[in-house]
């Protein structure tokens, strides 16, 4: 065959490697491959595996015209018989010039982690993920084929030698752990990882010698040289720029440990590596046997929950591998044998070369052609007008679709089950504190887009609370709160807590709610319903999922409410919800009870595994969260007689006076520590201070009901945890837990574990075992429960 290959550009990076990689392997399997595109330094690259190479001419916007017609020429002189372009720019171009061509075919090839609705639906397309390749299909695309990035196994593999030479070259120390991350310094994807790897090198420079290696350059350069030279002026040598290289082969042979996504990624695993696959909103995961499934699937990135604590999640995988030697070769090996069996060269160009006989044979219906250009064209479109607004609102122009990533708004399972929106009709505010709400709406904003609703906020609460700024006096206002969350909010005169009052201003964010999200057509849409006094939407279809936080109806009077309201608007939303979860089992339990349409679905609290972190552990214990009535004060007030020193952080919120009083003499009490209310960022900081977590909670039967948030974290910090007597702790079942069922007993407990020398062994385990209750993992089960078809009771 004769085969013209297009890459996007011959500037450095990794789709464009991939592309001059399998011309020189298709030449080698004997076709006539050209190698066509604007000049740059990876020409040499082309020159070097023998391939001729087309100058285009220069591109303009694009598509650009003269490109299609120079493309057109070269068919006809050349007799091409495949013209395949990688990334959105070349492929439309080749499309557009195979345009009422029968002998031509054109092909796409997009490598980055979205692809544009534009090109053309009859096309051939190949992307470098099964995920991409069930959105493609999901959008109506099905001319869809996997083509995962190609690695030269024969030049990429363990060289101790040209390690040494980087080592040298760039004075790092042989003996200093060393890590690299090759990588474009770009800000669409790239930039926040490379970022938070510099903080974590930092992080750990505090206790150990670490050299990080950052190879690669870009139009964020600048950005992280100055970060680096922060770091470097408190840890000289920790961090090492070395530009762009050409040929990175000795960073990956100098290197320890890997960082990297895509390419680079399967690059480091080649070379022998362990790898931490990066992505975004804080994302770093190990590549190990027990990952690798989830790569497979998402390619080598991901998206996490949050871009917070980015650096304590990588600083959480890292350093215990860096003085892991045995693991770090066993993990090397095991990828090596990956890329060999899954990834080389030689058996991408086969699968290519399939693909290429494939869509010679293939003819397309000239009705279908035209629709499918009819339809690039109407996205085209669209997508020229949103960076035309781009231009004149914020003066950024984000074109890159890395940018936009299908990790980032689409996950279906490959149970088949496919969540793509959730409407979460939240029981608090969003400015708040972060509890069970927050924290879920967050883990599944990794997954799919979320819709977050308010409750109806008064005129006046609204004029007074720092954290709300409406655009409107009255009415329903939207903004955007986090990357992919959208927050509704609607402002009333009064009256909030009355039912009748309430239904009315619950039309009003309904109204606004099919303004948002009712016109799309979408396949799957939770309904996440999570408060006392709300009623489910009309008129917005998709799963119904009532979640009960909390004794509602013990806590009636303490929320405000009106005596039976909460009794009456439960029974309502059980009678139209489809599926139903409660926090703990003791609560899943009443509500079987009041209801037998379903059997009510367990989703407890989770934590923030990545968030918190070990450290120093002094004879202290903590008691961490909000100071109100359900805290046993008096227990408190033993505890602190017995001579055991209390750390306490949280602000103290009760109307409560008396209460108040006598928890404010506590607190500012001879051996208590009160720190007041703190942020997240300073909770691992003051977990690791203290050696025992405390949840005191009083035996009520609100309280029976909850699940404190608090114990879990205790144990994400590596923390042994003591708790009285509440169903949620024993439904824990762990060893590091212990559960008093008096004061005496709780007392007993923590005078015996506080003088028990915590063990690093111990705190692995704890966060290992937290691990599995994360708000991820709660985020994931609740889709999949959700998606299951379970026929009510009858």
């Amino acid at each position: 065959m004769r085969i013209l290959i297009y890459p996007h550009d011959l500037a450095m990076g990794g789709s464009q490697l991939n592309a001059i990689e399998l011309a020189g392997a298709l030449r080698e399997r004997g076709h006539e491959v050209i190698v066509y595109g604007w000049k740059g330094e990876l020409v040499q690259k082309v020159r070097e595996l023998g391939l001729e190479f087309i100058q285009s001419p220069r591109p303009r916007f694009r598509p650009t015209p003269a490109i299609v017609a120079d493309l057109r020429r070269l068919i006809r002189e050349r007799q091409i018989d495949i013209v395949h372009g990688f990334e959105w720019p070349p492929a439309l171009e080749c499309a557009l010039a195979t345009l009422g061509l029968k002998q031509t075919k054109s092909i796409a090839t997009v490598m980055s982690m979205a692809v544009a609705d534009f090109i053309p639906r009859t096309m051939s397309l190949t992307v470098g993920t099964e995920q991409i390749k069930a959105e493609r299909n999901a959008r109506g695309f099905d001319r869809v084929s996997l083509l995962e990035p190609p690695v030269d196994v024969h030049k990429n593999k363990a060289n101790q030698k040209l390690g040494l030479e980087f080592r040298t070259e760039h004075g790092i120390s042989p003996v200093v752990p060393l890590v690299v991350v090759v990588s474009r310094l770009v800000p669409e994807l790239k930039l926040e990882g490379i970022l938070s790897a510099i903080d974590t090198t930092a992080l750990i420079a505090e206790q150990r010698p670490i050299c990080l290696a950052i190879v690669g350059g870009g139009s964020a350069e600048d950005t992280v040289r100055e970060r680096a030279e922060q770091v470097n002026l408190r840890y000289p040598g920790s961090i090492v720029l070395t530009g762009e290289m050409a040929d990175p082969r000795a960073a990956y042979a100098a290197a320890d440990i890997a960082l990297g996504m895509g390419g680079s990624a399967l690059r480091a695993m080649a070379f022998a590596k362990p790898l931490i696959v990066q992505g975004e909103n804080g994302y770093w995961k190990l590549f190990e046997p027990d990952s690798v499934d989830e790569f497979f699937w998402q390619g080598w990135y991901g998206v996490g929950a949050d871009d917070h604590g980015g650096a304590e999640r990588l600083k959480s995988i890292l350093l215990p591998l860096l003085d892991a030697g045995r693991r770090q070769g066993k993990l090397g090996d095991f990828g090596r044998e990956l890329v060999e069996s899954r990834y080389s060269l030689e058996s991408l160009s086969r699968t290519l070369e399939e693909l290429y006989t494939a869509a010679r044979t293939h003819r397309v219906r000239s009705a279908d052609e035209l629709g499918s250009w009819s339809f690039a064209a109407r996205e085209f479109t669209k997508y020229k007008l949103a960076r035309l607004r781009q231009k004149l609102w914020r003066k950024t122009v984000m074109d890159d679709f890395n940018s936009n990533t299908v990790s980032a708004r689409f996950c279906p399972r490959r149970s088949g089950n496919s969540i793509q929106q959730v409407i979460y009709l939240a029981g608090t505010y969003w400015d708040d504190v972060k509890g069970t709400d927050h924290m879920l709406a967050t883990a599944l904003s990794a997954k799919t887009e979320v819709i977050w609703v308010d409750p109806p906020r008064t005129l006046k609460s609204s004029l007074t609370t720092s954290g709300s700024r409406p655009a409107k006096l009255l009415g329903t206002h939207r903004d955007q709160v986090a990357g992919k969350i959208t927050r509704i909010q609607t402002f009333v005169p009064a009256g909030v807590r009355y039912p009748q009052l309430r239904r009315i201003y619950d039309k009003l964010t309904t109204r606004t709610l099919l303004r948002v999200a009712g016109g799309k057509q979408l396949t799957e849409r939770l309904i996440i319903h999570s408060s006392a006094s709300a009623s489910f939407p009309t008129k917005i279809s998709g799963t119904k999922c009532l979640y009960v936080t909390d004794d509602w109806i013990a806590g009636e009077q303490l929320m405000g409410l009106p005596a039976g309201s909460v009794s009456k608007r439960l029974t309502e939303n059980l009678a139209v919800a489809d599926k139903v979860f409660a926090v703990s089992p003791h609560l899943a339990a009443q509500l079987d009870q009041l209801q037998s349409r379903h059997i009510t679905n367990l989703l407890p609290n989770g934590c923030k595994i990545s968030e918190l972190s070990a450290g120093d552990r002094h004879q202290a214990i903590a008691v961490l969260g909000q100071l109100n009535e359900r805290l046993d004060v008096g227990l408190l007030e033993q505890i602190r007689d017995q001579g055991l020193k209390l750390r306490v952080a949280g602000p103290l919120k009760s109307n409560n006076a008396q209460w108040v009083t006598r928890m404010r003499n506590f607190l500012e009490s001879p051996g208590v520590q009160w720190v007041g209310e703190i942020p997240p960022t300073q909770v691992p900081g003051f977990l690791a201070g203290c050696r025992i977590g405390l949840t005191p909670y009083t035996n009520s039967k609100f309280n029976q009901a909850s699940f404190p948030l608090k114990t879990l974290d205790y144990l994400a910090a590596g923390l042994f945890v003591v708790s009285t007597n509440l169903p949620s702790s024993h439904w824990l079942d762990t060893e590091h837990l212990a559960v008093g069922n008096t004061n005496a007993e709780v007392i007993e407990l923590l005078q015996e574990f506080i003088a028990h020398p915590t063990q690093d062994s111990e705190i692995s385990v704890r966060r290992a075992f937290a691990a599995g209750h994360s708000w991820e993992q709660r985020a994931i089960d609740l889709i999949e429960l959700s998606s299951l078809k379970e026929a009510p009771i009858t």
